[in-house]
């Protein structure tokens, strides 16, 4: 197999990744959900046997499982990225700087704060 190169991303690219993944995931979960209750529901009524098991169980449950496996295998290759969880990419100096702006005014407003009490 060939081993994919683990990407390094920033927090808000990490970040902006783990929701497609997750949004993808649920709308699998759905489409697996819609599927089972509705054809579990939809053929309830037919006596139709496929393999000594009910029309019914067979397409909803067997089915789901297969809409499972192959949506899994679509996400793995279309959606899901592998990337370090812990590690931080550096941010260039702009961004740093705003992060230090915005601290020295956050302590700047809780000093002014502390005088008014």
């Amino acid at each position: 197999m060939v081993e994919k190169e683990i990407l390094k991303l920033t927090e808000e690219e990490k970040h902006k990744q783990i929701l497609k993944e997750i949004k993808a995931t649920f709308v699998l979960i759905f489409i697996v959900a819609a599927w089972h209750i509705g054809f579990g529901f939809g053929l309830n009524g037919i006596d139709k046997m496929i393999l000594g098991m009910p029309l019914w169980f067979f397409v909803s449950t067997i089915g789901a499982f297969v809409i499972s496996v192959v949506g899994v295998i679509i996400l793995l290759k279309f959606v899901f990225v592998d990337f370090e969880l812990g590690e931080e990419v550096e941010e260039t100096d702009t961004e740093a700087s705003v992060c230090v702006e915005n601290v020295t005014i956050e302590e700047t407003a809780q000093e002014g704060g502390d005088r008014d009490e």
